[in-house]
């Protein structure tokens, strides 16, 4: 199996959330993240095994595809299913951003031809045509928090 066109365009939308102005996780430390009492759980399905950690971004629509928002590293990747809680400032609607940095070498793996050679996944409705905008992959959180599926997509 091979990741299509049509996911790397998700991919691709990825890479400038987690990579905007040539940012890499270095950057990606937790004093950046923004505090929050307002519960979102994340839970990752399809996790592969990795040595690398996965990065959790929560962003609202002027934050997205940025370096800034709210977020949390998972250090160490189990396979199959995953769940982390990253807890956000106020409701409304948000688009959750996953990268398992899978070499751990704190850059966006991809091909010369932009194919992902990393684990990502997304909020939403990821589009198969083009680019995700924050509409496609926005999800609304409530005052009372929210549970969001990311499905993990791997390069083969």
């Amino acid at each position: 199996m091979f990741v299509s066109t049509l996911k790397t365009l998700g991919a691709a939308a990825f890479i400038i959330t987690m990579s905007a102005a040539g940012a890499t996780a270095a950057d990606l430390t937790n004093d950046i993240y923004k505090a929050g009492t307002i519960p979102v759980t994340v839970n990752l399905s399809g996790v592969e095994i990795a040595d690398g950690p996965i990065y959790i971004s929560v962003q609202k629509r002027e934050e997205y595809r940025g370096m800034t928002g709210h977020g949390t590293i998972l250090k160490l990747a189990t396979p199959g299913n995953m769940t982390a809680t990253v807890n956000v400032a106020e409701p409304g609607d948000y688009a959750v951003s996953i990268w398992h940095d899978m070499n751990d070498d704190k850059v966006f793996g991809m091909s010369e031809t932009y194919q992902p050679t990393e684990g990502w996944g997304a909020s939403g409705t990821v589009p198969t045509d083009r680019m995700p905008t924050f509409d496609d992959v926005k999800v609304n959180v409530e005052s009372f928090g929210t549970t969001v599926n990311v499905p993990m997509v791997y390069p083969s």
